[in-house]
């Protein structure tokens, strides 16, 4: 039996509420690494989970493509930074430089799709990718803060 093209869509919207309340979870018990783990291993599951959720979607509803190709490409720039932390990017990564390079690209790339995302969304729908556009910014200031700290000459 396939699954209706409104139950893509939950399932998507439902999978980014979800992976925000587990990132929530994982910033609020950073003084316990142990439960911190288990929150970011449970947040990474649950965003690959999406993402390939949202990519599949494009090909199943038509109508709402536009959501999920905004919302995969949210998670690639959500992806990037899951690696960054699980390989242990820092302050002294020699590398460092190319991965922010990166990041940057893709983030804009995000942002233009996001925006397009949101001209392409009808009625109500259209809170989803403004949402996302909204924390994408966000992501990306943090990134840039980040960034810019880590070249202080202290």
């Amino acid at each position: 039996m396939a699954m209706k093209e409104r139950t893509w869509l939950r399932l998507t919207v439902g999978g980014i509420f979800l992976l925000a309340f587990l990132i929530l979870l994982s910033i609020v018990t950073m003084e316990t690494a142990s439960v911190q783990r288990v929150y970011v291993t449970l947040s990474e599951v649950t965003g690959v989970m999406t993402l390939v959720m949202a990519v599949t979607a494009v090909t199943k509803d038509e109508r709402r493509k536009w959501i999920f190709i905004g919302t995969a490409s949210f998670l690639v720039t959500w992806a990037m930074l899951a690696v960054a932390y699980e390989i242990g990017l820092g302050k002294d990564s020699s590398a460092g430089w190319l991965w922010f390079f990166l990041y940057y690209v893709i983030a804009l790339v995000t942002i233009i799709i996001l925006k397009k995302s949101v001209r392409e969304t009808p009625g109500k729908e259209l809170l989803f990718p403004v949402t996302l556009l909204f924390f994408a910014g966000i992501q990306l200031v943090y990134v840039f803060t980040v960034h810019i700290f880590w070249n202080l000459p202290f």
